[in-house]
């Protein structure tokens, strides 16, 4: 890569790459339309390569983009954090992008709690989710690319993680199913199928801890393997199957009429919802003030 490139070019090309639209990219960089319409130009000019190419609903990156953004990405996100690290941070008047990693159920459950806690809707401040893969979500840390995730699920490597809370875990059924006094019959937990979210969304658990306690009554191969949580009571209400699910997560969502959540009938395993961090956030005044606030938002 040349070394004579404006890096306000490679920020555009970042924010555009991340964002799939020159309209969201625009805005999020605070700029006309036209003005990330012209570094895209001189970007193509630089790279000779056309970068993005537009689609019904916004542009695809060309496989130079995906190998230009791997490139670039970290650096680029930890340079425009210390740029404004440099000074003291002031949450209301900055104009700072923040990205996490949340699993489907963290967007509907977490999610709002951190936006009302970070005063995003009233400031310059924007939150971008992205979706949690926890096989991915060291890498995306230490390279820059995402300043936090919260998965309840350990990662391994290079970066900080600390428990925000516990959970533990239920059953969601179809609600014309005879339950034990909150509880799902160890027959029904057996004889019924079962829907399950996949490990990348971060919950191993119910995978290891549920099948182990519940070992001879759970299969260790779910009948339907799905990637989000909130299709999962809507499996149920529908299809007649069963599904091992976050109980305190689930009781503050809305189950579709033809679902309940009931108890297991064994001791409920328990999962740590843990916040995960680069292991130098603490020393860029932004990314901390960012994690402070999570955690005194959702911390038990």
């Amino acid at each position: 890569m040349a070394a004579s490139i404006d890096l306000n070019l490679l920020r555009t090309f970042v924010e555009v790459f991340r964002a799939g639209n020159l309209t969201a990219a625009a805005e999020s960089l605070r700029v006309s339309q036209p003005a990330v319409s012209h570094a895209l130009r001189r970007l193509r000019a630089h790279f000779d390569d056309p970068l993005f190419v537009r689609t019904g609903s916004g542009v695809r990156p060309t496989r130079r983009a995906h190998d230009l953004y791997a490139e670039i990405s970290g650096p680029m996100s930890h340079l425009l954090a210390s740029t404004e690290d440099g000074t003291r941070f002031d949450p209301d008047t900055s104009h700072r992008r923040f990205r996490i990693a949340l699993t489907d159920l963290g967007e509907a459950r977490l999610l709002p709690r951190i936006l009302v806690a970070t005063g995003a809707a009233g400031s310059g401040i924007s939150i971008e989710v992205v979706t949690l893969d926890i096989d991915t979500v060291t890498r995306d840390i230490v390279s820059g690319d995402i300043d936090a995730a919260i998965t309840s699920s350990p990662v391994s490597g290079p970066v900080d993680q600390e428990v925000l809370f516990q959970d533990r875990y239920g059953c969601l059924v179809p609600s014309d199913l005879d339950d034990d006094d909150g509880r799902i019959r160890v027959e029904d937990l057996r004889r019924l199928p079962e829907a399950r979210v996949g490990a990348s969304a971060g919950h191993r658990a119910i995978t290891d801890a549920v099948t182990t306690i519940g070992a001879g009554v759970l299969s260790p191969v779910a009948h339907v393997e799905v990637t989000r949580f909130t299709a999962l009571p809507w499996i149920v209400a529908h299809c007649g199957f069963v599904a091992i699910v976050p109980v305190d997560a689930f009781r503050t969502l809305t189950v579709p009429t033809g679902a309940k959540l009931l108890e297991l009938p064994f001791p409920s395993p328990t999962t740590s919802v843990h916040l995960v961090s680069h292991q130098d956030a603490g020393a860029a005044t932004a990314t901390a003030w960012f994690l402070d606030t999570i955690r005194s938002t959702l911390a038990a």
